[in-house]
């Protein structure tokens, strides 16, 4: 069964907006989407009438104090009920210059495999900006491209600006033989994106029964995902043997839960990049799993 099908399951056994785009940016881009430690904004608050100063940072410090450095490449399978679906590089880019400040650059290319050419195509690519000293994402940009399965193919490109001091998003699409089309929407002030929270979550120090949030934007929505440890674990995936810790990942808007099935994710702790190893989804139709395949550090 093509990668599309496993996805359209998800989508409609998953009930939320909120749940679906964290599952889906961990299929796709490998999972995640403030904690402690991050500016405190909630995604119906206010945006701040004096946004905290931007820090000076140079260009050789944009990952000088966290565990992934440029050039990381990570590559992960995807399984569902057993059924091997897809994989995704997550890559660690060069530091890049945006608004006369260094930033990180994450990006993603997923696919399906070789093994469902003849069912099923689809490609993707997903890039986000993100300010050093918070994860706050300043651009972002995704590109899809599905092949044929019940339908009609699907092609779009999506480029999104964020103003933090204004709390404001812009997001330009294209379709094509459409016009383009030109949108904006709210932002909470110091939120990641979908790709970025990811490395966020590898920088905590997690303690078992103490939990933490990130503040996400995903899809026009502001919302909180929380990550409780629940326990420390030794997990194989195909890229090794790790020392882990387990994660549960809830998503919420304010206080009400939006998922309905259950989110895990292992971070590595024994090793100096404390690599995502693998991810879970236990839901209505099945488990999806995630895991890590292969590893390139940076330097």
């Amino acid at each position: 069964m093509a990668l599309r099908v496993c996805l359209m399951r998800i989508d409609a056994s998953l009930g939320s907006w909120a749940t679906k785009a964290f599952i889906v940016s961990a299929i796709l881009s490998v999972l995640a989407h403030p904690v402690l430690g991050l500016a405190v904004a909630k995604p119906d608050g206010d945006c701040p009438k004096s946004p905290p100063k931007v820090p000076e940072i140079s260009r050789s410090a944009v990952y000088g104090n966290v565990p992934f450095k440029a050039g990381e490449a990570a590559t992960y399978e995807l399984t569902w009920s057993g059924i091997k679906a897809g994989y995704a590089t997550i890559e660690v880019r060069s530091p890049r210059r945006h608004n006369g400040i260094w930033q990180r650059v994450f990006h993603i290319d997923a696919a399906t495999g070789d093994w469902f050419k003849s069912i099923f195509v689809a490609k993707e690519t997903m890039e986000a900006v993100s300010r050093p000293w918070d994860f706050g994402v300043t651009q972002f940009y995704m590109e899809q491209n599905e092949g044929k399965l019940f339908g009609s193919s699907f092609q779009q490109k999506k480029w999104l600006s964020f103003d933090h001091e204004r709390c404001h998003v812009d997001e330009r699409i294209q379709v094509p033989d459409k016009p383009e089309d030109n949108v904006s929407h709210d932002l909470a002030y110091g939120a990641n994106d979908a790709l970025g929270v990811v490395f966020n979550l590898r920088t905590r120090n997690f303690q078992i029964g103490t939990k933490e949030r990130a503040l996400v934007y995903t899809s026009e929505k502001n919302w909180f995902l929380e990550a409780e440890p629940v326990a420390m674990e030794q997990v194989t995936v195909p890229a090794g043997t790790f020392n882990t810790v387990k994660i549960k990942l809830q998503t919420f808007i304010g206080k009400d839960l939006q998922q309905k099935g259950d989110v895990w994710a292992w971070i590595s702790t024994d090793t100096p990049q404390r690599q995502l190893v693998q991810v879970q989804g236990e839901i209505k139709i099945g488990s999806v799993w995630i895991k890590l395949s292969s590893y390139t550090p940076g330097i």
